[in-house]
């Protein structure tokens, strides 16, 4: 553990492979890094890295143990920063052992953001349940709509299309005058294709549209960066389900995400 904190980004692939080699042994030290928030600091040792990289080690070992803390750990991130897609990773990667406490936690947390992070590890732990199914589809009614499209498209129960559809019947487009402006339209759309659905042709006609005003305005920040006196100010990179970057409407993890890891 001493020698993983010598190191920021990147582990040597020898010091990996040392510490997986000792299975259980390593579990808790991992653990105990992780639950650190301490660690998370650019100023701290480690350089901000070390409950990165305990989070991706607990789950290589597919630790069931690690499933509450990695779960806690998911509540002082959010979309965008590299612990919260680690942690996702792990405990995505631990499949069902991770339902029952998702649900548990889910049951005693009000604050909305956690809740959205729960119900995404739900939809992506690979378990088909009827609870999980309603979960989300609730989680379409009452919350945000883009992140509940996300989730049951991931889910992928094409019972799902039904609520979706009507969720994109009924909704009022807001004015293009933000760079993500209507992107439920979107996200919305892409669900029910990707489960099997097929597009009204008033839902094409607002989608297509959508997309144009999309357009126009992205070609608008183009022009507006090009032609001002500073260079761009670098952001965040956006969560795996978030809207891209460049703002073409479609999921980063099916835009640049592969482009902006290399």
């Amino acid at each position: 553990m001493r020698r993983l904190l010598q190191h920021g980004r990147e582990l040597p692939p020898s010091l990996r492979s040392d510490i997986l080699s000792r299975g259980s042994e390593v579990v808790a030290p991992l653990i105990a890094l992780l639950a650190d928030p301490s660690l998370d600091d650019v100023d701290a040792v480690g350089e901000g890295y070390a409950p990165l990289h305990a989070a991706q080690l607990l789950g290589e070992l597919r630790a069931p143990e690690a499933i509450g803390p990695l779960l806690e750990a998911l509540s002082r991130t959010e979309p965008g920063y590299l612990l919260y897609e680690d942690v996702r990773c792990a405990l995505e990667g631990l499949g069902s052992a991770v339902v029952p406490q998702a649900f548990a936690l889910l049951a005693r947390t009000e604050e909305p953001g956690y809740r959205e992070d729960l119900l995404c590890v739900l939809a992506h732990s690979g378990v088909k349940e009827e609870r999980i199914f309603e979960a989300l589809c609730e989680q379409l009614r009452t919350g945000d709509g883009v992140p509940a499209a996300a989730n049951l498209a991931e889910y992928g129960d094409p019972r799902a299309i039904e609520p979706l559809t009507q969720a994109l019947s009924t909704l009022e487009l807001e004015p293009p005058d933000r760079p993500f402006a209507n992107q439920l339209v979107i996200e919305l759309a892409g669900a029910i294709e990707e489960l099997g659905g097929s597009l009204e042709p008033l839902q094409q006609a607002r989608l297509a549209l959508v997309k144009k005003q999309r357009e126009k305005s992205r070609l608008e920040r183009l022009l507006r960066a090009l032609s001002a006196a500073r260079p761009i100010k670098r952001q965040e990179r956006p969560g795996r389900n978030d809207p891209c970057w460049c703002g073409s409407g479609v999921k980063y993890k099916k835009c640049h995400l592969s482009a902006d890891r290399g």
